[in-house]
C-alpha cells in the first residue's frame, strides 16, 4: 500500500511518518560491506511510534523489518523519496493554501446584476480562515445558478448534482477530488442518507468516513459547501443548520431583462441589441424569467438578427 492511500484511510497516522522521514535523513542507510550487511535502522523509541503500529506499517508495506531479534526490533523506509514526496501530497490536500494558492477571479460575479449583498457575504465567506458554507435557495426563475457557476470558477472547485450523486456517492466524489470549494447544485434532491450524512460530516468537521465491509477510508478535508435548492422543505434541520442560508426570488421585469443582456453578451457573444429583443421576446412571447431559455434560444441562433430570433422564438412557441 501506498503512503498517501494509508493516510487517506488513517490521518492519524501523519506525525508518525513525519517523525519517520526525519529518522530517515538524519540517518542515511550504510553501504552494505564484504563481511555482510550492517543493520541500520530505527527502533520504536527513535520514533515515539507503539511497536504495534509499525507492525502495522510493515504488514501494509509502508515499512520493512532489517533486523529483529528478542531484544529489538529495527526498521526502514522502502524509498524515502518517495515517502517524502507522499506526506507533501497528502499535506497539499488537507492543509489550508498558502496565501494566493487558491484562485479567486478578480471579476468573479461581475456578470450577476444587482444582488449586492448577497455578492459582499459570498466574498467574505470565500476569503473567510474557516469555512462558512453558503445555502442559496427560492425561485428556480432567479439568480442561483448564475452564482453557482461563478462560484465554479474558483481554483479547486468541483460541481456536482445532487440528483446525479446517487451514481457514485459523495465520498467517492470528495476522496477523488478533494475541493476546496464543493458547489452542489439541487441539494434538495439527495436522496441517499448516506450523502447527506458525508454532507453533514465535512462541514462540522472537515472529516468524512467511509465504513464498508473490508474497507475503512476517512478523509480530512478544508473544504467550503455552496449549495442551491428551489426549496429547503425536504432538507434535514442539522443540515440546514450548517449553512449561511441567501433566499431568491423572481426577477423584476428590468431586472430580467438587464440580466440577460448581460449574460447573452458575454457568455454567447450575442450583439446588445439582439440580445435585449430575445430578452424582451422571451419575457413576453415564452412567459419566462429565466436567463436559462434566453441562452438556448442564442444558441440556436444561426445569425445574431432579430429574424433569426423571431424564426426561433416562433418554432418555440408552438411548442410551449
Amino acid at each position: 500500500m501506498s503512503v498517501l492511500s494509508l493516510l487517506s484511510e488513517k490521518p492519524e497516522l501523519e506525525k508518525l511518518l513525519l517523525d519517520i522521514v526525519e529518522w530517515e535523513k538524519a540517518h542515511p542507510a550504510q553501504s552494505q560491506s564484504t563481511e555482510g550487511p550492517t543493520y541500520d535502522g530505527f527502533q520504536w523509541f527513535d520514533v515515539h511510534g507503539d511497536p504495534r503500529t509499525l507492525n502495522l506499517l510493515v504488514t501494509r508495506g509502508v515499512l520493512n523489518v532489517v533486523f529483529k531479534s528478542n531484544k529489538a526490533t529495527l526498521y526502514r523506509l522502502p524509498n524515502l523519496a518517495e515517502a517524502e514526496k507522499a506526506l507533501e501530497a497528502y499535506q497539499g490536500l488537507v492543509r489550508p493554501p498558502e496565501e494566493g494558492e487558491s484562485e479567486i477571479p478578480p471579476d468573479l460575479f461581475r456578470i450577476i446584476i444587482g444582488h449586492d449583498e448577497k455578492k459582499e457575504i459570498l466574498n467574505r465567506s470565500i476569503r473567510a480562515e474557516r469555512p462558512v458554507h453558503g445555502l442559496l435557495w427560492g425561485s428556480v426563475a432567479s439568480a442561483k445558478t448564475l452564482f453557482l457557476e461563478e462560484l465554479s470558477r474558483l481554483g479547486r472547485s468541483h460541481f456536482v448534482v445532487g440528483s446525479n450523486l446517487s451514481e457514485a456517492g459523495l465520498f467517492e466524489v470528495l476522496f477523488n477530488e478533494r475541493p476546496r470549494y464543493l458547489i452542489l447544485d439541487e441539494l434538495d434532491k439527495i436522496n441517499s442518507s448516506e450523502d447527506l450524512s458525508c454532507l453533514l460530516s465535512l462541514m462540522e468537521r472537515g472529516r468524512v468516513t467511509e465504513t464498508k465491509y473490508r474497507r475503512h477510508r476517512s478523509l480530512q478535508l478544508k473544504t467550503w459547501v455552496f449549495a442551491s435548492a428551489n426549496t429547503i422543505a425536504r432538507i434535514p434541520p442539522e443540515l440546514m443548520s450548517r449553512f449561511l442560508k441567501l433566499h431568491f426570488q423572481d426577477y423584476m421585469p428590468e431586472e430580467f431583462l438587464e440580466v440577460s443582456v448581460a449574460v447573452l453578451r458575454e457568455r454567447e457573444q450575442v450583439p446588445e441589441t439582439v440580445a435585449l429583443y430575445i430578452a424582451d421576446k422571451v419575457m413576453k412571447d415564452l412567459r419566462s424569467r429565466d436567463v436559462r431559455d434566453c441562452c438556448k434560444i442564442a444558441r440556436l441562433l444561426k445569425r445574431h438578427t432579430r429574424e433569426e430570433a423571431d424564426y426561433v422564438l416562433s418554432i418555440v412557441k408552438r411548442q410551449v
